[in-house]
């Protein structure tokens, strides 16, 4: 299974889409009247908001992995905080089309499909996820093995010299 960032991406969104539908069918079920409409619109937002978030982390994350960590840092942070902003934003104008157009409890609920897509991501690359992290740990053992040889030998030279 490919795993890189886009795949990720492409998979979130894939996730994000069909949770929201299940939570327009939801509203649609519940509501069953003039009101469902509303409620769908107020998950459509949402769900568009969650796929522009994915798509900007995605292009967030490509940015930082070529600057210096400071950079990187800084630059993330920032990154994090203007999606806030955005779905801040939509709450918003949710919140001031609530009476006519809008339901603002279908927009929360529509917010929720990002988390659900991102807890997603665990079960579609699940075997690739243990191999990374046994990757990891290998290296990390041989790291740890390189650094105590190097301050082991690095004693013995200064021993020799004396």
């Amino acid at each position: 299974m490919e795993y890189s960032l886009e795949a990720v991406a492409k998979k979130m969104i894939f996730v994000i889409v069909c949770a929201s539908a299940v939570i327009a069918l939801g509203g649609y079920i519940f509501y069953q009247s003039a009101d469902a409409m509303p409620f769908a619109i107020g998950v459509m937002m949402a769900m568009g908001v969650n796929i522009i978030k994915v798509l900007w982390l995605k292009k967030t994350v490509n940015n930082a992995a070529d600057m210096q960590v400071k950079s990187a840092k800084r630059h993330t942070q920032i990154q994090v905080f203007l999606r806030l902003v955005l779905t801040a934003g939509v709450f918003l104008a949710a919140g001031l089309l609530h009476s006519t157009h809008v339901n603002l409890i279908g927009t929360a609920l529509g917010i929720f499909s990002l988390p659900i897509a991102s807890y997603s991501m665990h079960f579609f690359f699940k075997n690739h996820h243990s191999n990374i992290l046994k990757e990891a740990e290998v290296h990390a053992y041989q790291d740890a093995i390189d650094e105590i040889n190097t301050i082991v030998t690095e004693k013995e030279t200064k021993a020799a010299d004396l």
